[in-house]
């Protein structure tokens, strides 16, 4: 198990400083910003890839093999998405959803033939109501377990979505495939421009369910992820906002403590 971090400037100066400690650097799939990430520590891509979305034909398989061979990569991963048009929850839409993400997990295969594909849960809420389908924790089970696909626990999301479709957190997780988990992401939560928004400052609150996520892996309850990402921060308008020197100052070692040095 390695401690992952989104890769930032306030990062890089930390690492300098030896203030903090990560086992990866998390970095999107930018020329810039992995060559500028490199000499700080090992790398490891998180794609922006989406299955379900009807955009697959279009991703730059020459740039993710590169990323694959160069980097310490040790899989694909995959967003679990949904076209606009399948909005509404039905059974015509559901088995049309979930067609649309075997046959770009095949296409995915079929261009990356030896990769190991892990997929993400997102968040559905009332701003993005095409994610309702896409975030039902029964209909990822039967993807995951369908095309023998690890899991990548994003436990924000998870919380957003259980919200959303209002039952507590831990029982929409226990509904998914916990033992196929290949990587978790933490990050903290607020309300902001009227919904709930993930890539925050962890709040006591959020320490509370990474301390449960971290009791579940240390008790043989959860598999050991082989990575463990704190999504704060990051590169340009999204996310430098986000990216205060206190937060990481204050929150890495801690999270290090928990899950970092290949636990």
């Amino acid at each position: 198990m390695k401690f992952a971090v989104n890769y930032s400037t306030p990062l890089r100066d930390l690492l300098k400083q030896g203030a903090v400690k990560v086992d990866l650097l998390k970095c999107p799939e930018w020329d810039g910003i992995v060559s500028t990430a490199q000499p700080f520590g090992p790398v490891y891509i998180h794609f922006e890839i989406s299955v379900g979305a009807r955009n697959i034909q279009y991703l730059n398989f020459d740039l993710i093999r590169r990323f694959l061979q160069t980097t310490q990569t040790p899989y694909l991963n995959t967003h679990l998405s949904n076209h606009p048009t399948l909005e509404a929850d039905n059974r015509v839409n559901r088995k049309e959803l979930f067609n649309n993400w075997k046959e770009d997990i095949a296409y995915l295969r079929d261009q990356l033939p030896d990769v190991k594909i892990i997929v993400e849960n997102l968040p559905w809420h009332e701003f993005l109501p095409q994610l309702r389908l896409a975030a039902d924790p029964e209909l990822i089970s039967e993807v995951i377990e369908d095309c023998d696909l690890g899991l990548l626990l994003d436990l924000s999301h998870a919380q957003i979505s259980a919200q959303a479709f209002g039952i507590d957190f831990k029982d929409y997780i226990t509904r998914l495939p916990i033992s196929q988990l290949a990587e978790l992401h933490i990050t903290g939560i607020r309300e902001y421009a009227g919904f709930p928004t993930d890539h925050f400052e962890l709040q006591p609150q959020d320490w509370a369910v990474v301390e449960w996520a971290a009791e579940r892996i240390r008790s043989g309850v959860w598999p050991k992820p082989e990575i463990v990402a704190f999504e704060y921060g990051g590169i340009g308008d999204i996310f430098c906002w986000r990216s205060e020197t206190w937060a990481l100052e204050d929150q890495v070692p801690r999270l290090y403590g928990l899950f970092g040095g290949e636990k």
